[in-house]
């Protein structure tokens, strides 16, 4: 139906949101989509001497360090009354349930049950809820998935890149895939940050851009090609499903040549719950990252990160109305985003090439096919995507989309290097280009 002036009486209905896509609970298709991957649930700097009670696609959970240093990710509620596990003493072996002293290994294996006989079977026969779980660089990974599927853990390449990893975690109240989707919408960047609430991640960003869109062995990217100071400047944010995503240095000034710099943000995108989203990662820090210094160590931690427009507390209502950022337009979008009110246009190519990826590995896990593991190189390495490469052009010397075809075509292609060789053999690329 045609939209109408003043048609707001009729246009009242709202409709169901997309179950597919955003309801993530047990035996939801897209919850158990996300299971199967390794998902970070909380900074390591969070686990103290006492168990953290967490809430994971839609699972009460909780998280505990023994006596003797062991991490352990158990059910809530503990298999024999159901008293809260948050409330439990760990051990020198487990954690034992405050309630009636029954005590659990880090994989749910009951090691006592004190006011039983010693003939009981309960601890050959039962066992508490238990995950997998794997630290890295100050985050808590956990495989909530079949624990006969889990895959090795992937260790990316950025993350040995030589930056220093600040880990971060942040709550919003809304659903994954509105935090999500937005890291494939660079249209955004242009106004939203720059013309429109003023240049929050610096002028460079609000030049207007050649955009495409590929996809990767890992997921998409999408391909931001801008001219600014005499220099083309490529930029590849990177989409890794199931919900993952990598950006480039925060505040890019794009005026001095460069070739494959790596990340500044690798996050996960992960689902509390079908109206709750942990943001959790990484912000990276290194002088080549971040050459003027305005990046803050100090301020990157729970629930804050060292840039503009990415939680509620930062900033008054008053101020975020004035200079909105990614939180307001990201949790504004109602608790959970109805698609059917949405009116895409040809600047959501991202969103929608993002959910037709999400949506055909939703429904092959639905028919039997476990979605493929994140590819590693000979030494264990996921190589990645996510880039910066800046030229020098001349006014008018090259043309944007091409430039930004021949760096996605490089960047691409360079993942058949060793590691540590991809950037020089970007670079010899580009020089072969550019004399010819």
């Amino acid at each position: 139906m045609k939209t109408q002036p003043y048609s707001g009486y009729l246009r009242r209905a709202v409709p169901a949101p997309d179950a597919e896509l955003t309801s993530v609970g047990p035996d939801t298709p897209c919850g158990e989509y996300i299971r199967r991957a390794w998902q970070p649930v909380a900074m390591l700097s969070e686990l103290g001497e006492r168990p953290l009670a967490l809430r994971i696609l839609g699972e009460d959970l909780v998280l505990f360090r023994d006596r003797s240093g062991r991490i352990g990710l158990l059910h809530l509620h503990c298999m024999h009354r159901g008293a809260s596990l948050e409330y439990g003493i760990p051990m020198e072996r487990g954690i034992s349930c405050c309630y009636h002293g029954w005590t659990f290994d880090i994989d749910g294996t009951i090691l006592s049950t004190p006011a039983e006989p010693p003939t009981s079977r309960i601890r050959e026969t039962r066992c508490q809820g238990a995950y997998r779980v794997h630290v890295h660089d100050g985050l808590v990974f956990a495989y909530l998935g079949p624990p006969d599927t889990a895959p090795a853990f992937p260790v990316l390449d950025t993350s040995l890149d030589g930056a220093e990893p600040v880990p971060f975690a942040i709550r919003m109240p809304c659903n994954w895939l509105q935090v999500y989707e937005n890291t494939q919408d660079p249209v955004h960047v242009v106004y939203l940050h720059t013309r429109i609430s003023g240049a929050q991640f610096g002028d460079a960003s609000g030049a207007d851009q050649a955009i495409e869109y590929r996809q990767t062995p890992l997921g998409m990217i999408n391909v931001q090609t801008r001219r600014w100071s005499g220099h083309l400047w490529t930029r590849c944010t990177e989409t890794i499903l199931p919900n993952a995503n990598q950006t480039g240095a925060i505040w890019e000034s794009a005026d001095r040549p460069k070739v494959f710099q790596r990340s500044a943000l690798t996050r996960w995108m992960v689902p509390v719950d079908d109206g709750t989203t942990l943001v959790i990662g990484w912000r990276y820090f290194s002088e080549e990252l971040d050459p003027a210094g305005i990046g803050d160590r100090a301020r990157v931690g729970r629930q804050s990160i060292d840039f503009i427009g990415q939680t509620e507390e930062e900033r008054s209502y008053e101020e975020r109305q004035r200079q909105p950022g990614d939180y307001e337009v990201q949790v504004s979008q109602r608790r959970i985003a109805v698609h059917a009110l949405e009116t895409l246009a040809s600047s959501d190519q991202g969103v929608a090439m993002l959910r037709r990826l999400l949506r055909r590995n939703i429904r092959a896990l639905a028919e039997g096919t476990v979605p493929s593991a994140w590819q590693a190189d000979r030494e264990g390495i996921v190589p990645t995507y996510v880039q910066d490469t800046v030229v020098a052009a001349p006014e008018g010397a090259c043309d944007l989309a091409a430039t930004g075809k021949r760096v996605a075509d490089l960047v691409l292609a360079s993942a058949q290097q060793p590691r540590a060789a991809r950037r020089a053999w970007i670079a010899a690329r580009l020089a072969e280009a550019a004399a010819d």
